[in-house]
């Protein structure tokens, strides 16, 4: 957990609204289902806890057509992915009780003993990620996001360990490498942006993520993530959204932005949204 709490924020930078945990997972060549059935058995009463707004298992997939990008062989293809108010709320968690029901009493980096006995299911150990969550923005509660809430803390989805379970949203990120000393000038760009998210149907949830990490471990210290109830509102939204004005001066970030897709299993949100 050497990561948590690293990055030092300057006055002119935007404050933060959420906080976000995530750890990422290679998991083997047709070892998916059987790793999804370990999360959806796993005890867990995470949607009751303080400060508690939005958790997903994300699957990566494939992405559109028509986006010109690729995977590097050693990127994750499962992420957790849990939307906490407040900090503090995360500590609460990650210091209490339902951590160690959920992980089997371990840490954080020591929990696949739980989920697995070898590794004949991962490549290599869960590498983890966290990001102060900026400019938060939920749509109201629908009948699919509804159903993603858990009055029990976690929700009973069947899972046989031998096919994939049913997605409940995707997921869109675009990933980004901003300059050292851009940082407060990118977030400003975002801030500024004109949107019609939460106007299009099937929006749920978008954060602009900054890495709460001094030195990224993959060099991508901001991330847009959008969350859409399937992938057609998702493919909706590209058809009809404008595209941005061009920005002059010098640039805020190295290379062209990364994008990267998941399909999300065992969605948990809370009555407040995320």
């Amino acid at each position: 957990m050497d990561e948590v709490g690293t990055l030092t924020v300057s006055d002119d930078q935007l404050k933060r609204e959420r906080y976000v945990a995530s750890n990422r997972f290679r998991v083997q060549e047709g070892k998916g289902p059987a790793f999804e059935k370990r999360w959806a058995e796993r005890p867990s009463r995470l949607a009751k806890l303080p400060g508690f707004r939005y958790f997903t298992l994300m699957r990566r997939v494939e992405p559109p057509s028509d986006v010109a990008t690729t995977y590097d062989e050693d990127e994750a293809n499962y992420v957790s992915f849990t939307i906490w108010e407040t900090k503090d709320g995360f500590d609460g968690w990650r210091k209490g009780d339902a951590f160690k029901e959920a992980h089997g009493g371990g840490t954080i980096f020591g929990f696949m003993s739980m989920l697995v006995s070898s590794l004949m299911i991962l490549k290599g150990g869960p590498k983890p990620a966290f990001y102060d969550g900026l400019l938060s923005l939920s749509a109201a509660p629908s009948e699919n996001s509804r159903k993603w809430q858990a009055e029990d803390g976690w929700r009973q989805i069947p899972a046989d360990g031998k096919n994939p379970i049913d997605a409940d949203v995707f997921v869109a990120m675009n990933r980004f490498k901003v300059r050292p000393g851009k940082e407060a000038a990118f977030e400003k760009q975002w801030a500024e942006r004109e949107s019609e998210l939460k106007e299009m149907p099937g929006f749920t949830t978008f954060l602009l993520l900054r890495r709460d990490a001094v030195t990224p471990d993959d060099g991508y210290n901001y991330s847009t993530y959008t969350v859409w109830e399937n992938r057609a509102a998702f493919d909706n939204w590209r058809a009809t959204k404008k595209k941005p004005a061009a920005r002059e001066g010098e640039p805020l970030f190295e290379g062209a932005p990364k994008p990267v897709f998941y399909e999300g299993v065992l969605a948990l949100l809370d009555a407040a949204g995320a």
